[in-house]
């Protein structure tokens, strides 16, 4: 393996601080809906987070937003034996914040997002949950469509 080998294999720290970032905010909105885009403003701003990583942050909170009907019906077909809305909010809110990225947004590899996905489940959910997350995304990147080609 070359250094530059090894170099594009890590994912990157500003790719997983933003979606750290979409994640708390997304989370906040389970409890007030509506409230994401100011919780990102309001994280973001007490962290002093850099502008590119606020943007993707924001941009996969308004992508979220946009298209959370068409990720939770993806996110039904994917893992059918737990409904949606009795996911865990953890759970729940990085598939939908994963899959956006996977299916709607070209500027991020999926593997990159698949990983930094597993690793925040894994933090903030515990080992079920990044098996979940692990599986749903994996299944979703390996459909057509899914992201595998990009």
């Amino acid at each position: 393996m070359t250094a530059s080998t090894r170099r594009s294999s890590r994912p990157s720290a500003a790719g997983l601080l933003a979606r750290r970032l979409a994640l708390l905010a997304l989370f906040e909105e389970e409890f007030r809906p509506g409230s994401a885009g100011s919780a990102l403003e309001r994280i973001a701003t007490e962290r002093d987070v850099p502008d590119a990583v606020r943007a993707h942050a924001s941009t996969i909170v308004s992508g979220v937003g946009d298209h959370r009907a068409d990720l939770d019906a993806r996110i039904a077909r994917e893992a059918p034996l737990i409904p949606v809305a009795e996911l865990g909010r953890v759970e729940r809110t990085i598939l939908r914040s994963a899959m956006f990225e996977v299916l709607y947004s070209a500027a991020t590899p999926s593997g990159e997002t698949m990983r930094d996905a597993v690793s925040l489940a894994r933090i903030y959910a515990g080992d079920a949950a990044r098996r979940l997350v692990n599986g749903v995304l994996g299944s979703v990147s390996r459909s057509p469509g899914g992201g595998a080609s990009r």
